[in-house]
């Protein structure tokens, strides 16, 4: 069995040994490894192989799960009574060394490197009323405000999706009555409508980040209205220069 993980784009490779897993077998397998693809969310690439063997004289199955990240790799074995449960002890030893390989300098300095450009390419002026940031606010330019902070429209889609799963209700509701899309608009707007009180020591990527959760919030408070305001604010943002 393989698949891609939509979300996180984690590839699995599950080899079974000994036994054949059932399909209701390999979707609890897939929702234990939901944890995994959450915490490599944030990789250029991540892949798992799952072994699986069944012992028939001890009634149990091994589980071993090797990781491969970009310039690593962690192995961990796990025997259960059942393979999900074997499963989710394996996860739960990978989740805890992918947390140590984000901490190590290399990544976590390359993590805060590529948010530093981010703030370079936007170039946040230390006074609002200058850049074009600046501008566009002054101006009440919706879309030239979008228009500039273009280089952060995936960095901050990434960023949404992983704060929504921290959220059951609201991940929940993904795909019935809540849109990222519209997530990631109000954050927008948050930024257009604050950004003259935007504290300057503060950088620009990280500032940006703490809107998402009042914006996600507000959203979960006010659906129809928080999802009209994105829906005319998509409107203002895609007008050309001279009808906004």
């Amino acid at each position: 069995m393989q698949y891609v993980d939509a979300r996180s784009h984690l590839r699995v490779e599950i080899e079974a040994k000994g036994c054949r897993l059932s399909p209701d077998e390999q979707a609890l397998l897939q929702r234990a490894l939901q944890p995994l693809s959450d915490a490599v969310h944030d990789l250029p690439e991540a892949a798992l192989h799952l072994e699986v063997v069944y012992h028939p004289q001890s009634g149990r199955y091994r589980v071993e799960a090797r990781l491969r990240l970009p310039g690593g790799s962690s192995v961990t074995r796990q025997e259960e009574v059942t393979v999900e449960a074997a499963c989710e002890l394996c996860v739960r030893d990978l989740v805890e060394q992918v947390g140590r390989y984000w901490q190590t300098s290399d990544h976590a300095n390359g993590r805060e490197r590529q948010a530093a450009r981010l703030d370079d390419e936007i170039v946040a002026p230390q006074d609002p009323a200058d850049g074009p940031l600046g501008r566009a606010v002054q101006d009440g330019d919706y879309g030239a405000f979008r228009l500039a902070l273009a280089t952060y429209e995936e960095w901050l889609r990434k960023r949404v999706g992983r704060w929504v799963q921290r959220y059951p209700e609201a991940e929940a509701r993904v795909g019935r009555g809540l849109k990222l899309g519209d997530l990631v608009e109000a954050v927008y707007l948050n930024a257009f409508e604050g950004y003259p009180r935007h504290p300057r020591e503060v950088p620009f990527h990280q500032w940006l980040e703490d809107l998402i959760d009042p914006s996600l919030k507000e959203l979960l408070r006010r659906p129809d209205g928080e999802s009209e305001n994105a829906s005319m604010a998509r409107t203002l943002r895609d007008l050309p220069p001279d009808k906004r």
